[in-house]
């Protein structure tokens, strides 16, 4: 009796057991099926911006912000030789999460090499940061003797720090591979010439001044079978090869890498950013818009959306405020002509450039990028860049890092970044001036950053 009772017992614990393993399983199954459906939203961590904490805003840090907000608008009301109303100021209190002062803030203007902020954060969010640009050479055949018979390729990425095929080939050649009959093919991620966007100056970008793969495929090809000869690399043409049924080891109808060479994004963004490498800029833009499908013919094409504003489009334009508080209560039409800000007809808005930084500050990795790398700060060899000697006084080192932007045909100057002010809070801020003096656009917007840091001028 007393046994047929454990036994009871133990068929009713390995019943609860079971019972309990399914409702386990139930419970992660519509977890799972939430995530899934989270994901196919784009509601999954994918942005790797972090939460925002909520900052306890203290009496004094409140003070400091009134104080900040009081000095940079008794600026704005001394008579000065600068249009005021052709002037745009945006300042937000990372520190207390605050908009601290706006002038014209929401007017439209031609933000100059501000514009490449845009284009940095785009390509570092829509390819990742450890994205890299390929130059590789791959082979398909059969060995016979020193001599491949089959397809030699080329398939190159548009990297605008590529600039000589020789230590490519010398990695061919490493491996035995000298000499080819056959076919030898190029393919590139764009086929034309990188130039300016029509509406800026045609010696924006000239023609020497475009990088080795965006010289426009004839340019590269000729490069390219050059280089061969110069290494000591014969290619024998013969259309009646067909290297796609080739077998063997190089053969099995893929190609086989020889030979790469890569280079890092960031490698690319950060001169692009502390020189203002209008080149690089350009090349990015349009990368991307390669990169996302948006060039099916390999050119650009400058009628089209590009990736960078369908990037910021739901991120300044958002209705969703519980989702993104960076959208303003009136955002005017951004205009997104190319990825310098060579273009006369790009328009931002010193909120917009702000609402930008205020995004990477928020991402964490990408501000510490901005911060630590990629803008320029005064009082540094290495980091000045485009600064050259503005706010070169030692009390300002390592307390700001900026973009700069100048476009002189059109009076087109604008200065955006982080900095840390007097009251020792992180503030970030743009200054636009179109139609103005670009020296004396400059003094006044190095005026309102060192009135920030604490200096009297």
């Amino acid at each position: 009796m007393a046994k047929k009772r454990r036994l009871r017992k133990g068929r009713i614990a390995a019943a609860l057991f079971v019972l309990a393993a399914i409702c386990v399983g139930i419970y992660f199954l519509i977890k799972g099926i939430i995530y899934g459906i989270g994901w196919i939203k784009g509601e999954t961590a994918t942005d790797s911006r972090k939460e925002k904490k909520e900052v306890v805003v203290t009496p004094e840090m409140k003070a400091c912000d009134d104080a900040m907000m009081n000095k940079l608008d008794s600026i704005m009301h001394v008579p000065m030789r600068l249009d005021t109303s052709l002037i745009a100021i945006s300042v937000y209190d990372a520190t207390t999460q605050t908009q601290v002062y706006g002038f014209h803030a929401d007017k439209a203007m031609i933000p100059a090499s501000c514009m490449k902020i845009a284009t940095a954060i785009a390509a570092i969010k829509g390819l990742g940061w450890d994205y890299t640009y390929n130059t590789s050479l791959q082979v398909r055949g059969e060995m016979k003797a020193d001599t491949l018979v089959g397809t030699l390729l080329l398939q190159a990425d548009d990297d605008p720090l590529f600039t000589d095929f020789t230590p490519l080939i010398r990695q061919m050649t490493r491996k035995g591979f000298r000499h080819f009959r056959g076919n030898a093919i190029v393919s590139l991620a764009r086929e034309d010439t990188l130039k300016a966007h029509p509406s800026g100056k045609i010696w924006d970008i000239s023609y020497n001044k475009a990088p080795l793969l965006m010289k426009g495929k004839p340019r590269v090809t000729r490069t390219f079978m050059a280089a061969l000869r110069y290494n000591g690399v014969t290619v024998v043409n013969d259309p009646h090869v067909n290297s796609a049924t080739a077998k063997g080891s190089l053969g099995g109808g893929k190609y086989h890498y020889v030979a790469k060479v890569s280079t890092k994004l960031t490698d690319i963004l950060t001169p692009m950013l502390i020189h203002s490498s209008n080149i690089k800029a350009e090349s990015v833009f349009y990368h991307l818009d390669w990169a996302k499908r948006l060039l099916p013919q390999r050119q650009m094409n400058w009628n089209q959306k590009h990736y960078t504003e369908i990037f910021w489009e739901p991120i300044l334009h958002s209705k969703d405020s519980d989702r993104m508080d960076y959208t303003r209560s009136t955002t005017p039409m951004l205009a997104y002509k190319d990825g310098s800000g060579l273009s006369p007809e790009n328009r931002l808005t010193a909120n917009s450039l702000v609402d930008m930084l205020r995004y990477a500050w928020d991402d964490g990795k990408l501000k510490d990028y901005f911060v630590k790398e990629a803008f320029a700060s005064p009082c540094s060899d290495e980091r000045r860049g485009s600064l050259m000697s503005r706010m070169a006084r030692p009390e300002f080192k390592d307390r700001i890092f900026v973009k700069t932007g100048t476009m002189v045909t059109k009076g087109g100057s604008s200065l955006a970044g982080y900095l840390i002010g007097a009251d020792k809070h992180w503030y970030i801020f743009s200054i636009i001036n179109n139609d103005s003096p670009v020296a004396e656009s400059r003094i006044f917007q190095d005026m309102i950053c060192k009135r920030m840091m604490g200096a009297r001028r």
